[in-house]
């Protein structure tokens, strides 16, 4: 039981005043005794009675006691003396009777008084620990008790500041409204209807606390507190923060809106029952297919609203609402139903039946989805149609695709991986490489397995890079090893495919034998290159034949011109007209192959000059180097070229010549040769670097003068022209070319070409 601690005010010892009032009584009695007759009993008797009231039974009898001892000292017998006379004992035994009475019933009033104190100092302990608002009002509006809780709703700091102040204060402290956030009147408080009514009033509304600036939905319930007359003495307040329910119960009500919206919405009908299977909801959907009203169908057993003809209960009514309630088991029917409504028409459906359950698990419903298919089996039937009509042209298709020479394919990327499915080959699959259809289409990655080893990193790269670029359409040629191991040249046409958003789902394309065109560019490209060598030769013919032709048609010309001078005198006419001849033909000789050498160098006049890439320049004068390279095992290896201006066909004979070169005199090693370029302020700087024997550096110089040899004809063949030419196309394209060279190691040379000559 919880007891408070006594009052802080002084409190005398209850024996200090059962002692002390025989003494007052006494000096009473002593004091009065000559005035008033007989009245020495009551004045102890008195003493007795405080004593009692003070301290209770035994603090009453202590002071009897010392009362008794000083009547018989004082004033009974002879006086001053102790002894009883027999005349005194009734007054002794009176007195005691006295002295016990009144100790027994003040020790009564003590002990209710302390229940009642105790019973009230609970009672208020209670009533500040709880949360809720409690307040005590008279009908005049004065504040009689409030709890903490009350104080710190109505904005007060305490409680003891609440009571004390005047009702009106109190009120300016908050604001009350209603539902509809209107200011309630104080005649519909619940404290004013106690009044006026005299019985308990409850309502909520919302409380505003002015000096907290908060809002709260509140619960005040007010209840009359009757006198003895049954008039209200005062009325109990009890208030409540309902905040958190109010708030709970609009989301409740917003999420039974959107319940109910949602069921409103939907294509499904939805029926659901109570634990006895009697209807508590059926949406609209429902109601149209059913034919059933909500009005008509709550509280009505679903067998009838609902009946169902079950093609899995061998097309038997069936009520699947018992079966879910009783085991709780859901039931998914996948097979077409018949629902019949209430006007007796069958209707496709197909459904499910679910139990509800509540929070500890138990079984306090079911709930039934079904949807009209009646759409979808006329959509199915219809399928079916066009499946077929697809299969039959599928079946053309795998015929026309049949007669394709080359393997037709299409694969599906595999989710959340890299990896394809081979969804289709054509059977030319197997007439062009051996390998029967079914292990392209169940072996993963079997296109791969047969590519020939040197190509498949390669392959992969050139594919990647053409994604990369976000071309949806490319070609690439690799090799593949057919079933008889013959390696076969192949070219792969292939397409991206994606889906409506963009997304990679696949490829598809076409893989072709191309044996007997690569047969056929090699057969060109000896051509080209027996042809390149053919104008080689000739180019050097002319340029021997005008260079070594030209002396012996000089000593000629000169003999037969001095024979003419020295024997003028001795010739006659003919052998004049006969060295004239000669000397003529000599003449003409010469301007012939100075004309011969003319049209030669027709190719390097400023003509053809276009935009082109010399990186191409060099992958076709390495192309026409393939004999050599191949001869030698030599290596040639290339950067990022730029796009220059000028004569394609020139820049190719530059780079085949510079190549050519370093090819040719190479040491012991395998020729290793770099092209490279960048960009040099105005112009781009190339440069080739070989491994080879190297130059001299006082030779350096005459290495691009025409006729210009550094070694015999018989170790190293040649006309000594190439560097001439090479000269010849840079400066032609305003550059220049130099070479920087150390004997045994290699050397590079350098050229430039403007770059302003590239028009973008």
């Amino acid at each position: 039981m919880i007891r408070l601690p006594e009052s802080d005010s002084v409190r005398i010892n209850p024996y200090a005043v059962a002692i002390m009032m025989p003494i007052l009584a006494l000096l009473a009695s002593l004091l009065f005794a000559p005035y008033l007759v007989r009245t020495t009993l009551l004045f102890f008797i008195i003493a007795v009675l405080i004593s009692g009231w003070y301290g209770g039974v035994k603090h009453g009898l202590l002071s009897g006691l010392i009362s008794g001892i000083f009547l018989d000292y004082f004033f009974l017998g002879t006086g001053f003396s102790f002894g009883v006379a027999v005349t005194d004992i009734p007054v002794i035994g009176l007195f005691a009777l006295i002295v016990l009475i009144i100790s027994i019933m003040e020790e009564s009033r003590l002990r209710t008084e302390r229940a009642l104190r105790q019973s009230r100092d609970q009672l208020q302990v209670v009533l500040q620990s709880i949360t809720d608002g409690v307040t005590a009002q008279s009908p005049n509006g004065e504040l009689l008790f409030a709890n903490e809780s009350a104080a710190r709703f109505a904005g007060f700091n305490s409680s003891t500041e609440m009571i004390a102040t005047p009702i009106s204060k109190i009120r300016s402290n908050y604001k009350i409204f209603d539902d509809d956030n209107k200011p309630l009147a104080f005649e519909k408080h619940p404290i004013s209807r106690v009044f006026k009514e005299a019985k308990t009033s409850e309502m909520n509304f919302k409380w505003y606390s002015v000096p907290n600036d908060s809002t709260h939905w509140m619960n005040f319930k007010a209840s009359p507190v009757f006198d003895q007359n049954g008039h209200v003495e005062m009325s109990i307040n009890i208030m409540k923060d309902i905040t958190e329910d109010k708030e709970a119960e609009v989301k409740l009500r917003n999420a039974h809106t959107r319940l109910q919206t949602m069921l409103a919405s939907i294509n499904n009908g939805v029926i659901a029952t109570d634990a006895e299977g009697r209807v508590e909801l059926i949406n609209p959907m429902a109601e149209k297919l059913t034919g059933w009203k909500q009005e008509e169908a709550l509280g009505k057993p679903f067998e009838d609203i609902v009946s169902i003809i079950s093609e899995h209960k061998g097309k038997l009514i069936f009520n699947p609402i018992p079966t879910v309630l009783k085991d709780a088991v859901p039931v998914d029917v996948s097979t077409p139903s018949l629902l019949i409504n209430k006007d007796k028409t069958e209707v496709p459906i197909g459904y499910n039946v679910a139990p509800i359950k509540d929070q500890f698990g138990a079984i306090v419903g079911a709930v039934m989805v079904f949807r009209d298919i009646s759409d979808r089996q006329k959509a199915e039937k219809e399928r079916n149609q066009l499946t077929m009509l697809l299969a039959a042209q599928q079946k053309r298709l795998e015929n026309i695709l049949a007669n394709i020479p080359g393997i037709v394919w299409e694969s599906i990327l595999v989710p959340g991986s890299d990896t394809q499915r081979l969804e289709f080959v054509n059977s030319y699959a197997e007439k062009m490489l051996g390998y029967p259809r079914e292990n392209w289409l169940t072996i993963p990655n079997f296109g791969q397995k047969i590519t020939y080893p040197d190509d498949i990193e390669t392959s992969q790269k050139e594919a990647r890079e053409i994604y990369e670029r976000g071309d949806l359409s490319a070609s690439i040629q690799f090799r593949m090893i057919a079933k008889n191991g013959r390696i076969v040249p192949v070219e792969a046409h292939y397409s991206i495919l994606t889906d409506e958003n963009g997304q990679i789902i696949g490829t598809c394309g076409l893989i072709m034998d191309i044996s007997q065109r690569k047969a056929d560019e090699m057969a060109l490209q000896q051509s080209t290159l027996d042809l390149t060598r053919s104008n080689e030769q000739l180019e050097q013919f002319a340029y021997v034949a005008s260079h070594d032709l030209q002396e012996p048609l000089r000593m000629i010309t000169s003999y037969l011109q001095l024979l003419e001078r020295r024997y003028k005198s001795q010739l006659d006419q003919d052998a004049t007209d006969f060295i004239a001849y000669a000397v003529d033909g000599a003449t003409r000789m010469k301007a012939l192959i100075n004309d011969l050498l003319a049209y030669s160098r027709v190719k390097t006049g400023e003509q053809n000059f276009a935009q082109f890439d010399s990186t191409k320049a060099l992958e076709q004068a390495i192309t026409n180097l393939q004999m050599q390279i191949k001869e030698t095992a030599a290596e040639i290896t290339y950067g990022s070229l730029p796009g220059i201006v000028g004569n394609e066909a020139q820049f190719v004979q530059l780079f085949q010549n510079l190549l050519s070169n370093s090819i040719k005199f190479h040491g012991e090693n395998p020729p290793k040769v770099k092209v490279s370029a960048e960009l040099n302020g105005n112009v781009w700087k190339f440069s080739i670097q070989d491994n080879g024997i190297g130059i001299e550096p006082q030779y350096v110089d005459r290495i691009f003068i025409i006729f210009q040899r550094l070694h015999t004809k018989d170790r190293y063949p040649g006309t000594g022209i190439g560097l001439a030419i090479c000269k010849k196309v840079v400066e032609h394209h305003g550059g220049r070319i130099w070479a920087e060279s150390t004997p045994g190691t290699g050397t590079t040379f350098w050229f430039t070409v403007p770059s302003t000559n590239w028009r973008k």
